[in-house]
């Protein structure tokens, strides 16, 4: 679990330490604290550098699995088709739920856990702007999601912030709640599936050993949702024609992204024990190895 000094502690006091040394030339001395503060200012928006807490963003790069996670959902419009196709590739994928669409659909929820996908927390109401509310909002938000996983069975030990954004407090409320940080190494910035287009050769292109792939699972919109699935197949198929084989996060991780809740059994059912489905598709793919 994240420790309680981060990188962003480190630079504080770098840049503190800094300014003191320079305050015999005056204004210099001002330069290592707006460093700071510009840092400070960019690292919310960049997960991947880990600078307010550990965030979990990739697995070994000597390793040539990569995960695939879905945010927002669940979704009744696309979540059963997406569960179908992954049980056709035998694939396993992680799901950032939203507690209030798990409340509106609590069959969903129970697909994804009886198909042996994994589950992680992302929030209650999935507030684009979490990060900039008070740090009871921020528990609450967080807490709350976790009551309605845990009253269904499921336990995550794993949060993804809403549009991967992070901030001082979250690394202590975390803590508490006994959840670690999950972000991506890869995404298609598809804005929630608002655009789609070339979402499977975007992520294709830039894919590596051991990422951690960032994919949504709500309905896009605007276009249909088969246009969605069409490109999530693509992309299954494009990994593994690059040798690169999609696999539960906590495998790629190392380490539990979740757990039942209470005395609730493990769901059976693993799309990995499933008889293998097809691995090719009609559509054209080129057929290359990622260096890694």
């Amino acid at each position: 679990m994240p420790g309680r000094f981060s990188k962003a502690h480190l630079a504080g006091a770098v840049a503190f330490g800094a300014a003191g040394l320079l305050a015999p030339f005056g204004a210099a001395s001002a330069v290592p604290l707006l460093l700071f503060c510009v840092l400070c200012g960019a690292a919310p928006f960049f997960p991947q550098w880990r600078f307010f807490l550990p965030t979990a963003t990739r697995g070994p790069r000597n390793s040539r699995k990569v995960a695939l996670t879905f945010d927002d959902g669940p979704d009744p419009a696309t979540t059963p088709r997406l569960l179908e196709l992954l049980a056709r590739y035998g694939v396993r994928a992680t799901f950032f739920v939203v507690g209030r669409r798990v409340e509106a659909e609590p069959g969903l929820l129970e697909a994804i856990r009886r198909a042996g996908h994994e589950v992680g927390n992302h929030s209650y109401s999935h507030d684009p702007f979490l990060m900039l509310r008070s740090t009871s909002r921020l528990r609450r938000e967080i807490a709350e999601c976790q009551r309605v996983l845990e009253s269904r069975g499921v336990r995550p030990l794993t949060f993804r912030p809403p549009v991967g954004i992070t901030n001082p407090r979250l690394g202590p409320v975390l803590r508490e709640l006994g959840l670690a940080c999950v972000g991506f190494g890869c995404r298609p910035v598809d804005f929630g599936n608002r655009r789609i287009d070339s979402l499977a050769r975007t992520v294709e292109k830039r894919a590596r050993c051991g990422d951690v792939i960032l994919l949504h699972d709500c309905e896009p919109p605007g276009h249909p949702a088969q246009r969605w699935l069409d490109e999530i197949e693509h992309l299954i198929v494009a990994l593994r024609a690059a040798r690169l084989e999609p696999a539960s996060l906590s495998e790629l991780l190392g380490f539990p992204v979740m757990l039942p809740s209470g005395n609730q059994a493990e769901l059976p059912g693993s799309p990995a024990t499933a008889a293998p489905g097809p691995q090719a598709s009609t559509a054209p793919v080129e057929h290359r190895s990622v260096v890694c």
